[in-house]
């Protein structure tokens, strides 16, 4: 087909400064899309158009600066486009848009047309929104992949504890949300550096703006199990204005409502090296169910988190926050160990009583400029962590373990540009972490236990030097860590003389560090290749001699855009990674009653290759997003597991042989609007697959897991009166030992819910789940669960409700899962009817 290229360049009104960055698109006359663009370094634009056209109308789009539409004429001449800063405050008006608007990479999603009269806070919207997926603490995904920003007004006030705003923030403040694709939150570096992340931007209505917005709910009623008063109080306070931007809420229930979970970090930048705890108490999950359902809590929450831009374009941020938990738990369980000699059951029943105190702080300065970046962010958390658990079955005891953590942590982070192909970085981080453990067993007149003690510091300083030519991104990083570790363990009231009771161990290492990366584009094409080189020199104490490693780990990306909607990408990986130094030492570490963990005496690596496919596409005009993705992975390394049970204990070891595994993964996410009823309908779906290989009872045994997972959904609305939500999800986990028959076990889950409103005044909801899971071959556990809610709209501001969950007062969930060379069934205690009043207050 004959091209015709359209050139220009994108300036300031008042100064001619050229703007990079900014989003040109064309249209024909007759608003058909026939071409986008963006500006780069230096404002020009290309503009390539594979229709023929006299004229069109060119569009532009930049943050901070008003939209620009003009008429140009098609003959060659280039064309300049003059944008006008955005300061004005434009009244607000009422307008029938469109559900969804794409422009350029950026999508905008109308929030008044996905919500619903039940919705409360933007989270609720959200999930409604085709090709972005919400957890119920509030993370977010867009098109299967981690969002790396969310922005209130174009300012990253949560940094990555987000989850307060979704779960907080009310729906009727929001116009709009903007999923900004391809999103360098850092503007040095855009134009230079690929990202495949999006972000997403909340733009608030205009009457939400520069005012003090609080909202809370006070409710209170009874629970039949565990039989007593329900309370539940919450309070929103927020504020937004042109340098100063705020978030301050209280939260408490003992409903159900897990509330930790929302001040989860969902980016954070996570170090190379970390503490792990070794005592590990098994905690009773109900996989598939709601978590409310069986969170037996009484819980507090506060979170404060400030924003000021400061006279001189910089950013100051200070957060904090507190969590109180107190949760209990019952549920019974039978174990299964599959061995050749023959099975061995344990029986567990068991109630667990935990409390959790946390206190975090974080402190930042940011500049973010075009030719400059600079943030430093000190961090301090810390927490008491207390967990008992009575249990009784095959055998008796009860176990108290103490598990507090304390860091601190400082990341410093410079970037500077020089003209418009330069950079320098230079990055610092510093960290500190301590982890004293303590577990006692009290078991049929005996006492036994283990005391542990881990801290640790950890030490980055790096700088790289980049430079593009002619599309090519050539960037060197370089510089040294350290890694200091002290390991001190002790096992009392055991006598044995094969176990290692006590052992002060100190595993150090220094590295030196060279990362080159190679970033070209061409036209549709994006390649990205890393080339990483490690050194490491190794400083154990005891019986581990010191050593010198080299690792070489590189990686190859390719992302074609197919179209300006379509992308396939290809990812292909060879890593060689150094030992995890939490399973170095000699000592048998007790993690619970009747489990020992041994680790190595020598040092080891692994190494492992992996190819990946994913494919992208989105048409937002017509509500339609994709997401598909396999991946397979192989893995190598110098030591198997072992797995030993000697009468009542489980005894976790390696040994010294080479041990090869095998995986598999495939997922899909897709999702359509329903404009004729201002709904939508999605499908996701799973597929895992592990093989691998266990040294049991001193038999080499291979094993194979999978586990498959479909859910299609939709959602609707007739008129305002009338909307629902149905989802269906199959579930399907399948376990292979050896020689031995395959095992398998499938779960299904029916669940949705419609609202009424029959007039402005009463609104009513009804809904719940039910499950099929089977237990064995042949058996099945079938559950419905049932709640309702009617709520009365006295005003804008004002809504009293009463509720009722678990209608039909079922008290207790039975599910099987399967482990290595195990399979659980348990039964856990739920929570049982309950009736709640509660008033809902907005400002």
């Amino acid at each position: 087909m004959s091209q015709t290229v359209v050139n220009g360049n994108v300036v300031e009104m008042l100064t001619g400064k050229s703007i990079p960055g900014a989003n040109v698109i064309a249209k024909n006359l007759n608003g058909k899309l026939i071409g986008f663009s963006s500006s780069d370094e230096k404002g020009k634009f290309s503009l390539k158009i594979n229709e023929p056209v006299d004229s069109l109308f060119i569009n532009a789009t930049m943050l901070g600066y008003k939209p620009y539409t003009a008429k140009a004429r098609v003959d060659g001449t280039p064309f300049t486009i003059l944008m006008e800063e955005g300061a004005l405050q434009l009244q607000e008006v009422v307008v029938k848009a469109d559900r969804i608007r794409e422009n350029g990479d950026t999508i905008t999603y109308n929030v008044g047309s996905f919500a619903q009269k039940q919705d409360k806070t933007i989270g609720d919207v959200l999930k409604r929104m085709p090709g972005i997926d919400v957890a119920n603490n509030g993370k977010i995904q867009y098109q299967g992949t981690d969002i790396n920003r969310f922005y209130i007004e174009g300012n990253d006030l949560l940094g990555g504890k987000y989850g307060i705003a979704t779960n907080g923030i009310s729906h009727d403040d929001i116009g709009a949300v903007e999923v900004m694709e391809n999103h360098q939150p850092m503007q040095v570096l855009r134009g230079l550096s690929f990202s495949d992340q999006a972000a997403i931007n909340l733009k608030m209505k205009n009457r939400s703006k520069a005012t003090f917005l609080v909202h809370g709910t006070l409710a209170g009623g009874w629970s039949q199990q565990p039989k007593g008063a329900l309370w539940h109080g919450d309070i929103f306070t927020m504020m937004v204005t042109g340098r100063y931007q705020m978030i301050t809420t209280f939260k408490g229930n003992n409903t159900g409502i897990n509330l930790s979970d929302q001040l989860i970090d969902f980016t954070s930048d996570r170090t190379d090296e970390g503490l792990e705890g070794y005592i590990s108490l098994p905690t009773l999950v109900t996989p598939n169910l709601q978590r409310n359902r069986s969170y037996l809590n009484r819980s507090w929450m506060v979170s404060s988190s400030h924003l000021l831009k400061t006279s001189k374009g910089g950013e100051l941020k200070a957060q904090i926050d507190y969590n109180n938990d107190r949760v209990t738990a019952r549920g019974a369980s039978s174990t299964t160990y599959f061995l050749e000699s023959g099975d061995k059951m344990i029986l567990e029943d068991r109630n667990s009583l935990a409390h959790r105190n946390a206190i975090t702080g974080k402190f930042s300065f940011e500049i973010n400029e075009k030719k400059y970046f600079l943030n430093n962010t000190l961090t301090a958390d810390v927490s008491w962590n207390d967990l008992k658990i009575n249990t009784s079955g095959t055998v008796h005891n009860t176990q108290d373990a103490r598990s507090p953590e304390y860091s601190v942590s400082n990341l410093l982070k410079v970037i500077k540009r020089f003209g418009n192909n330069k950079l320098v970085t230079f990055t610092s981080r510093n960290e500190w972490i301590s982890l004293p453990e303590k577990l006692t067993v009290y078991r049929e007149g005996e006492k036994y236990g283990e005391n542990i003690k881990q801290h640790s510091f950890y030490t980055d300083e790096r700088a790289s030097f980049g430079f593009v030519f002619n599309r090519v991104l050539l960037s060197l990083e370089a510089g040294v860590a350290g890694y200091f570790r002290n390991l001190d363990s002790d096992l009392w009231g055991i006598t044995n003389e094969n176990l290692v009771d006590k052992e002060e161990l100190t595993t150090d290492y220094l590295r030196i560090f060279a990362a080159p990366k190679f970033e070209w584009s061409y036209r549709k094409l994006e390649l990205t290749l890393n080339l990483p080189v490690n050194l490491y020199s190794y400083f154990f104490s005891g019986g581990l001699r010191n050593r010198t490693e080299f690792f070489l780990s590189p990686s190859l990306a390719a992302r074609f855009r197919i179209t300006p909607r379509m992308s396939l990408t290809l990812r292909g990986s060879a890593r060689r990674s150094p030992a995890s130094l939490h399973n170095i030492h000699d000592s048998s570490i007790l993690t619970d009653y009747r489990s020992f963990s041994s680790g190595v005496d020598d040092y080891y690596s692994s190494s492992g290759q992996s190819l990946s496919l994913s494919y992208h596409y989105r048409n937002a005009q017509s509500g339609v997003f994709l997401m598909t993705m396999g991946r397979y992975g192989w893995n190598r390394s110098k030591f198997g597991t072992v797995q030993n049970i000697v009468g009542d204990y489980i005894f976790h070891s390696y040994r010294p042989q080479p041990s090869d595994s095998r995986n598999a993964m495939a997922f899909l996410n897709v999702s359509k609007t329903l404009d004729f009823m201002r709904g939508a309908v999605g499908l996701k779906g799973n597929y895992t697959r592990m093989e691998n290989n266990i040294l049991s009872q001193g038999v080499r045994t291979d094993y194979q897991s999978e586990s498959y997972s479909l859910s299609p959904s939709v959602n609707g609305n007739i008129s305002s009166i009338l909307n629902w939500t149905l989802r269906f999800t199959w579930d399907r986990s399948v376990l292979k030992i050896s020689d031995m028959d395959s095992r398998r076990s499938d779960n299904f889950i029916y669940s949705g819910n419609v609202t009424l409103t029959p007039c402005p005044l009463i609104t009513w909801t009804a809904g719940g789940e039910f499950y099929r899971n089977q237990i064995e071959t042949g058996r099945y556990k079938e559950m419905l669960m049932l709640d309702t809610k009617l709520t009365f709209n006295i005003s804008k501001r004002i809504e009293i409700s009463a509720s009722v969950t678990n209608l039909l007062n079922r008290k207790n969930y039975t599910y099987t899962t399967y482990g290595t060379l195990s399979q659980y069934e348990r039964s856990n205690q739920l929570r049982g009817r309950e009736f709640l009043i509660s008033i809902y207050l907005k400002k």
